[in-house]
């Protein structure tokens, strides 16, 4: 009989609570944690076959370096001190732009992030890379310029939602919100509620819906710009929430005064009937909109969720009660990045700039092997496999491999352990010991959790987020510690005093190190790091008390006034004893704690940031950008051309696989999960039968796979999984279908892949 040991999921976001049977240092079995206060119970697929992420025979286990054209292992030592030596030299050569950093985090496993930032930053360095930058920039990017915030963003309030909107979204089957399968259940059972979703294919959520509207392909934003125009033609806007809440209306809204609305209908091909009907239910019920890869990945995706939000907003719908909210953040995911302070970089070829610290991933092979003097020469990964997992397979490996210096951290063989100069063996966020989500998604409960050890890591595997602040040691980019600092920490860990600890910290910065404050991190991580055996539970304590909320109502725990009786009754300080308290309950429940409670009164307060502490609809590239939305410049740049006869959307979620992080085949062994969906009317008229093998071509690529008939997608669309094309224990199952897509096919304003919308020519083979 093995242990049960708690723990949470680390596939996705979501983090949903796990119990593993474990026996003899391997996990047997996997269940849902009913005790655990984030999920309740709840699970996916996903979650279910953690054991196969975790035991298998590419697991990294001692460092290596390459020699000619094999690998030798190493030292950490050795490793170390000869990555530290080329790093130095390359950036002395050619300054910090040469340095960059990719990765640095699981869907539910942040704490690299921390150590890793406080590399670049030792460095001179901005350019990091990661998912943000391939999913999340014009979301994020629009509610900075709106709300003033790009950290947190608007999510449905579906425990007080009449009516739940699926935009670009099959939740059920992808579980991007919390208890999706639930949620969806209820809504579409209850009488009461309203489920709509608004997506071109039949997806699972789609046939669970009381309104289905099908745009054309790559239509969205027409689709929205004519939505708003019929709510403003028929004067069902909120005119007491604008007036009182909203900055710029009157210059928004003339994007939306002469647009010719059958026209954009007829286009997007939306019968104005249905068009109405959703207005009306929009304008005079309480909704929530999930926005997903649909929009994020479509045609003019900044767009999409910039209108998105503002549909919210002149319905009233927005950081309001039974709405839209916006769920506290715990940990902090980044700072707000101004593209037009000159402080901000901009990248030498493709002129592209950050959104939350985070720059676009397609950019990467043009700024490795663009012939500028400002290219980037060195990348560190971390939790990160660009070559399968961003646009351009093929264009990515060859800007990889054409790097100065490549250092891949990962627990497993990757497509870049493959190829990089030194391999950095890393740990499963089940064999570390303290990694945090920072998505903190639950509402109105703020819930946080800190990972314990699950399985005892085998070789000589390290945190990453270890691995970053060793990496800045050795390149002697911190100073010296004292012993004083070491010792401290481990007092911190016998007696439970961190805050003692803390304010020692403190005062090792004040005297005299003021000009490693942003390393502090590294510092925590290598002190309280060492004394708690592990970097990542001293630095979820750090994030904590760096936390958004601390010092915040909406937080419940309350400071140990007896533990610390004087540092309680200072200002600033006794907020931070109040969080290192949040830190140590969760620290004690393995399955998470409930640390406070969101505030739905004040969320008009508290969540618009800008200035004037009000929305701000109006902004300059959206000004300059909309005016090209208009139905006859659409329906000219929806036609296929080039000798394209289907649109491909790159990813689908299915019951079936899995995600980019798990690359064990055992997880669909009696599956056929790599198809080419399609509709059986277009595969009959491209003479295709189910299950024969087609080429798909596009101008990035070519592969060859199986057509599976399937009426859940619609006509002129055909969809291939991502979760294909690795290498694994010497086999390739499939190809990746980021062969097909091109690194050149960005968003024009902030640059997110066009994943959902490319052309590729399919045909027998």
């Amino acid at each position: 009989m093995g242990v049960w040991k708690k723990t949470q999921c680390n596939f996705c976001a979501l983090s949903c609570g796990l119990e593993m049977e474990v026996e003899n240092n391997k996990i047997i079995s996997v269940r849902p944690d009913p005790d655990s206060p984030r999920t309740k119970g709840y699970c996916c697929r996903k979650g279910r076959t953690a054991k196969y992420f975790v035991d298998h025979g590419d697991r990294i286990k001692h460092p290596r370096k390459r020699v000619g054209d094999h690998y030798e292992e190493i030292s950490w030592e050795q490793a170390y001190k000869e990555i530290a030596e080329k790093a130095n030299k390359i950036i002395a050569m050619h300054g910090p732009r040469s340095f960059s950093v990719l990765g640095c985090a699981l869907g539910s496993a942040q704490t690299p992030y921390a150590t890793a930032k406080a590399l670049l930053k030792a460095v001179g360095s901005q350019y990091i890379f990661n998912p943000i930058g391939i999913e999340f920039m014009g979301n994020w990017w629009s509610h900075g310029k709106i709300l003033g915030d790009q950290m947190h963003f608007l999510e449905p309030d579906d425990h007080n939602n009449e009516v739940i909107i699926y935009w670009g979204s099959n939740s059920y089957v992808s579980h991007q919100i919390p208890d999706a399968r639930k949620v969806c259940r209820e809504f579409s059972e209850n009488p009461d509620k309203m489920v709509i979703v608004v997506d071109p294919r039949l997806s699972e959520t789609a046939r669970m819906a009381d309104m289905h509207i099908m745009p054309a392909l790559g239509s969205d934003s027409l689709f929205m710009r004519a939505l708003i125009a019929i709510i403003l033609k028929n004067g069902w806007e909120h005119k007491d929430y604008i007036d009182k809440y909203v900055a710029d209306w009157d210059k928004a809204k003339k994007w939306f005064e002469n647009v010719d609305i059958d026209e954009s209908l007829r286009v997007c091909k939306i019968p104005r009937q249905q068009a109405e009907e959703f207005a009306k239910i929009l304008t005079t019920k309480k909704w929530g909109v999930h926005q997903d890869l649909g929009l994020f990945f479509g045609r003019h995706s900044t767009m999409n969720s910039y209108l998105c939000i503002i549909i919210t907003i002149i319905c009233g719908m927005a950081l309001v009660k039974g709405g839209n909210v916006v769920p506290e953040c715990v940990i902090e995911r980044g700072t707000f990045s101004d593209e037009n302070d000159p402080k901000t970089w901009r990248t030498p070829v493709t002129n592209r700039f950050p959104v939350l610290n985070v720059f676009p991933v397609g950019i990467i092979p043009d700024e490795i092997l663009g012939k500028n003097p400002d290219r980037i020469r060195i990348m560190f990964t971390s939790f990160g496999n660009p070559l399968r997992s961003y646009p351009d397979s093929n264009k990515m490996k060859e800007a990889l491999s054409s790097l100065e210096l490549l250092v891949a951290i990962d627990c497993t063989e990757t497509e870049v352990t493959q190829i990089a100069d030194y391999v950095l063996p890393g740990r499963t966020t089940y064999e570390g010991g303290g990694d945090f989500n920072a998505f903190t998604l639950n509402y109105p409960e703020i819930v946080f959790q800190s990972r314990k050890q699950v399985l005892r890591p085998e070789g000589e595997p390290r945190e990453d987020v270890q691995i970053f602040a060793e990496l800045t040691e050795a390149m002697g980019l911190i100073p010296k510690l004292p012993q004083w600092l070491y010792r401290a920490a481990e007092d911190a860990v016998l007696t439970g005093a961190r805050m003692s600890y803390f304010v020692k910290l403190l005062g090792w910065t004040v005297a005299g190190h003021l000009k490693y404050f942003d390393q502090l991190a590294t510092v925590i991580a290598l002190t309280l790091g060492k004394a708690y055996g592990s970097a990542a539970r001293a630095i979820s304590w750090a994030g904590m008390l760096t936390s958004p909320i601390c010092g915040k109502s909406v937080v419940t725990v309350k400071a140990d006034e007896k533990k610390h009786p004087i540092l309680t009754k200072l200002p600033m300080f006794k907020d931070w004893c109040q969080m290192d308290a949040a830190f140590e309950l969760v620290d004690n429940h393995p399955e998470g704690a409930i640390i406070g409670m969101n505030d739905p009164d004040n969320m008009l307060k508290n969540h618009i940031r800008t200035k004037d502490g009000k929305f701000h609809t109006w902004c300059r590239e959206i000004d300059e950008y909309i005016k090209r939305i208009t139905p006859e410049a659409e329906e000219e740049a929806l036609r296929l051309q080039g000798g394209c006869n289907m649109i491909l959307s790159a990813g689908r979620h299915s019951d079936d696989g899995m995600n980019a992080t798990m690359r064990n085949p055992a997880t669909y062994k009696h599956r056929q999960p790599y198809t080419l969906a399609m509709n059986p009317e277009d595969a009959r008229e491209l003479g295709f039968e189910n299950g024969q093998m087609v080429s798909v071509t596009t101008k990035a690529g070519r592969l060859e796979i199986p057509v599976e008939y399937t009426w859940q997608t619609s006509r002129g669309y055909c969809m291939i999984p991502h979760h294909f094309g690795y290498t694994f224990e010497g086999k390739k199952v499939g190809e990746h279908c980021n062969v097909l897509t091109s690194h050149e096919d960005l968003e024009e304003l902030t640059g997110n892949p066009v994943w959902r919308y490319t052309p590729c020519r399919v045909e027998v083979i």
